[in-house]
């Protein structure tokens, strides 16, 4: 009888381990399968640079969404991920109008608004080869500058707001191709008559991008220096 319990208990302790076993294999083909959402150490970069071209879409009742039509631009962006995919950066870029309205803008037939600002943001890695990102400006500037055919104009200066959205799509190891929606607003210094300060005080319009991102680096700024 104690050799029959005793064989019983060790085929139960081993069957015991044996599950505990598969258990430990599944947590770990878990692990592994999991996709993180805030950071992928295997996807951590120092730092990306990208270029696109960008839409701009006036909207809004103001000299920008009332007088302009988008005409097309290009942006650059530099940035540096400085904990996990949190990101500071410098943007520069952009957009060209034509006036479609010179009753109320005057005799001006194009115009080019620059757009520079500092950037701060966060990207997101739901899936593989996939980044979402959100990101605003600070210490933003915009000049604009406005010309007719003989190639005379003038310029009008701003302060630049921007919020964006942004989609990757990592088709290589570090180069994504990057799709970019931004929300744009320009603080306006233009002198007016008082009865057109509210219509001239602010100028909105979005931006739809489209370009390349390149990325360097495999550690964040603050990794690569203290760790």
């Amino acid at each position: 009888m104690r050799f029959n319990l005793a064989t019983k208990i060790l085929i139960i302790l081993a069957f015991g381990f044996q599950l505990n076993a598969q258990n430990d294999s599944i947590g770990q083909n878990k692990k592994k399968s999991k996709i993180p959402f805030l950071f992928d150490d295997e996807r951590q970069y120092l730092g990306a640079m990208s270029l696109t071209y960008q839409n701009p879409m006036p909207y809004g009742d103001n000299f920008i969404g009332e007088g302009f039509e988008g005409k097309g631009g290009y942006n650059f962006k530099f940035q540096v991920y400085v904990f996990k995919n949190f990101f500071v950066g410098f943007s520069y870029g952009f957009s060209h109008f034509n006036n479609i309205n010179t009753e109320l803008l005057g005799s001006y037939t194009k115009s080019t608004l620059e757009e520079i600002s500092g950037v701060l943001g966060y990207e997101f890695v739901p899936l593989p080869k996939v980044r979402l990102g959100v990101n605003a400006s600070v210490f933003g500037n915009a000049t604009l500058t406005n010309s007719i055919q003989s190639g005379y104009g003038n310029r009008d200066f701003g302060k630049l707001r921007n919020l964006g959205i942004t989609f990757e799509y990592e088709f290589i190891r570090n180069l994504n191709v990057l799709l970019e929606y931004n929300w744009r607003k320009i603080k306006s210094e233009i002198e007016v008559p008082n009865e057109l300060k509210s219509f001239f005080e602010e100028g909105t319009y979005n931006t739809l991008n489209i370009g390349l991102k390149f990325n360097f680096g495999n550690e964040a700024f603050v990794d690569k220096v203290f760790f």
